[in-house]
C-alpha cells in the first residue's frame, strides 16, 4: 500500500509539473488536491511526509531537467550523479511541510487547514539563507493570466495561498471524519450538517479563484501603461562558455550594436547591455582596472548617443580578478556614476556555502569534474537602486530576479523602472531560461513597473506593469531592441507592507496550533477525571 501512494504522488507531482513555465497548461495544478488530502488523512506522521516528499520528486525531477542539461558542457554526464540528491533534498521541504501539518493539525481536515499556511511559509523560507532558490512557487502557475495580477496585493506568495485554500477546500469534503462514539453510543448530529459543511467548502474552492480572476481582469482594464520614454536593450548573443570572440571582443560588439541600434535617429532615454558584458576586458588584455579609463568610456557614451547606459560586469576593487563582484554600473557623462554590487547569488555557482568547513568535499568533487578549487565570488552588502540624472533605477542581476525582496526593497527606495540585467546563455535551449524569466515577469506586476530585461542569450524584452510581455529579440539572436516604458511613482500594497503575509501566517499557524494542543490537553484532563 506504501508504494502504490508513493507512485500515485509521485504521478501528481510529474503533472503538477505541466502546469509551470514553459509548458503553463494551469489546470494541472488540481493535480496538487489529491496530494495534500493523502497527505492529511495519512495514518500516521511519517505517511504524510512521504506524501510531500514523493510528490515533490516527481515535481522537481522534472520542472528541473534543464539544469543537468545546462551542466552537460561542464561536467559530461557526470552531474546526474548529483541530480538525483538535489532532488531529494527538495523533496524534504514538501515533506517537511505536509509532516508538520500532520502533525500540528491532526489527522484529516486539521491538517488541511494547516496546509496553506505551512505551504507559503516553506515557499518564503526557500528564499532565505545561503542554500535559497526559490523555483517552484505555487504562484508562478498563474502566469498569463489575470490570477497572477493578485501579487501587486501579497506578492506571488499571495498568488499561492489562494490556490493552495482552493485546493485544500476543493479535497476538504473527503477529510471529513465522523466524531467518535461517546460512551459506547455513537454520537448523533443533524443530517444536515455535514452537507452544508460540503456545499460551503465548495463553494469557497471556486470563489477564491473567481474573485481572484475578477480583481485581475479588472486590473487589466484599468490600469493605465502610458508610455514616454524609449530604451535600447543590447543582445550579444556571444559563448557562455567561453566569453571569448574571435573576431572581436565582447566589449566592441556591444559597443558596435549600440552604435547601429541607435542610428541616426534621436538617442533613447536609457541604453542597458547585460550582465558580465566588461568582463571581456580581460580577454582583450585591458585590465578591469581600467574599466574606468576615459577612452572607454566615451567609446560607450558615444555609441549610446550620450545616453546614459547601464551595463554589468565585474569590480575588483584592488581585489584579485578572481574575486571580482558581479555589478551594474551606470555610466553618465562619460563617468561611472554608481554602481549595485549583486547580493543574492548563485549557490554552488557564484559563491560556495560552508568552503571553509567543507574544503575538502568541495575539492573533491571539483576534481570530478576536472576543475581546481574555485573561489567565491564577494556579495554585495546593500539591496539600492542605481541613481541616474533622469530616472533611479532598479538594476538587479540575473538570479536576483527570482527573489521578490530585491526589486520590492528598490522600489521602496524610489526606483521607477526596473532594469533586471542577466547571462541566461548557459541554460542553453531547455526550460530554464523560459521559467527564469516568466518569474522575473511577476516582479513587474509585484511593483507596477516596467521591467526592462537585457540578456546575453536572450531573453531580452520589455514587461509592462501588468506583467505583459511586449517586444521580445528571439534567444540567440544578435541585435538590439527599442522599447517604450514610462517611469512610475506608484507604492502598491506588497511594496508598502512587504511580507506582512509571511508574519501573519506564522501567527495563523502558532495560534492553530496552539489551541489544538491546549484542547487535546484538557480532553486527557477530563478523562483522567472521569476513571478517577
Amino acid at each position: 500500500m506504501f508504494w502504490v501512494r508513493a507512485l500515485l504522488v509521485l504521478a501528481c507531482g510529474s503533472l503538477l509539473s505541466a502546469a509551470f513555465p514553459p509548458l503553463g497548461l494551469w489546470p494541472f495544478v488540481v493535480s496538487l488536491g489529491p496530494v495534500l488530502l493523502l497527505s492529511a488523512n495519512a495514518p500516521r506522521k511519517r505517511d504524510a511526509f512521504w506524501a510531500g516528499f514523493f510528490c515533490a520528486v516527481g515535481f522537481f525531477f522534472l520542472h528541473l531537467l534543464w539544469l543537468p542539461q545546462s551542466f552537460a558542457p561542464y561536467s559530461g554526464g557526470l552531474f546526474w550523479l548529483l541530480y538525483p540528491p538535489l532532488i531529494a533534498v527538495l523533496g524534504c521541504f514538501w515533506g517537511i511541510v505536509t509532516f508538520a501539518a500532520r502533525a500540528l493539525g491532526g489527522r484529516g481536515a486539521g491538517a488541511l487547514w494547516l496546509l496553506p499556511a505551512l505551504w507559503v511559509l516553506m515557499e518564503w523560507a526557500r528564499t532565505q539563507g545561503v542554500f535559497a532558490f526559490p523555483w517552484g512557487a505555487l504562484g508562478y502557475v498563474w502566469v498569463g493570466t489575470p490570477l497572477v495580477q493578485l501579487a501587486d496585493l501579497a506578492g506571488v506568495y499571495g498568488v499561492s495561498l489562494v490556490t493552495l485554500v482552493a485546493l485544500a477546500l476543493s479535497v476538504s469534503p473527503f477529510a471529513y471524519r465522523r466524531p467518535r462514539a461517546t460512551r459506547g453510543r455513537r454520537a448523533r448530529q443533524p443530517v444536515w450538517r455535514p452537507r452544508v459543511g460540503i456545499a460551503a467548502a465548495l463553494l469557497g474552492a471556486l470563489a477564491l479563484p473567481v474573485a481572484g480572476y475578477g480583481y485581475g481582469t479588472h486590473r487589466l482594464r484599468t490600469w493605465d501603461v502610458a508610455v514616454d520614454r524609449r530604451a535600447l536593450l543590447v543582445q550579444g548573443s556571444t559563448d557562455p562558455y567561453g566569453r571569448a570572440l574571435e573576431l572581436e571582443g565582447e566589449l566592441e560588439l556591444y559597443t558596435r550594436l549600440t552604435r547601429e541600434g541607435v542610428g541616426e535617429g534621436p538617442a533613447p532615454d536609457l541604453v542597458v547591455w547585460p550582465e558580465g558584458v566588461t568582463l571581456e576586458l580581460l580577454a582583450s588584455g585591458l585590465d578591469l582596472v581600467h574599466w574606468g579609463a576615459q577612452a572607454v568610456r566615451d567609446e560607450i557614451q558615444a555609441a549610446a548617443g550620450g545616453a546614459p547606459v547601464i551595463t554589468g560586469g565585474g569590480a575588483i576593487d584592488g581585489r584579485e580578478a578572481f574575486s571580482a563582484s558581479n555589478s551594474a554600473f551606470s555610466l553618465e557623462g562619460g563617468n561611472v556614476t554608481d554602481r549595485y554590487d549583486k547580493v543574492y547569488l548563485v549557490p554552488f555557482g557564484e559563491f560556495f556555502p560552508l568552503i571553509d568547513v567543507l574544503t575538502p568535499v568541495y575539492r573533491t568533487v571539483f576534481g570530478w569534474f576536472g576543475y581546481p578549487l574555485l573561489q567565491s565570488r564577494p556579495p554585495g552588502q546593500e539591496i539600492r537602486p542605481l541613481t541616474l540624472q533622469e530616472v533611479v533605477a532598479a538594476a538587479y542581476i540575473c538570479y536576483e530576479s527570482v527573489f521578490p525582496q530585491v526589486p520590492r526593497t528598490m522600489v521602496a527606495r524610489g526606483a521607477e523602472v526596473l532594469v533586471n540585467i542577466s547571462n541566461d546563455a548557459w541554460f542553453g535551449f531547455g526550460g530554464g531560461a523560459e521559467q527564469h524569466f516568466a518569474m522575473g515577469t511577476v516582479r513587474a506586476i509585484e511593483t507596477r513597473r516596467h521591467l526592462l530585461r537585457a540578456g546575453n542569450d536572450g531573453i531580452t524584452a520589455v514587461v509592462d506593469p501588468l506583467g505583459r510581455v511586449g517586444a521580445r529579440l528571439p534567444r540567440g539572436e544578435r541585435g538590439s531592441l527599442e522599447v517604450s516604458y514610462s517611469a512610475a511613482d506608484v507604492i502598491t500594497p506588497y511594496v508598502r507592507f512587504g511580507d506582512l503575509l509571511i508574519l501573519v501566517l506564522g501567527g495563523y499557524v502558532a495560534l492553530f496550533s496552539g489551541a489544538r494542543a491546549v484542547k487535546a490537553q484538557a480532553s486527557r484532563t477530563a478523562v483522567i477525571v472521569v476513571r478517577t
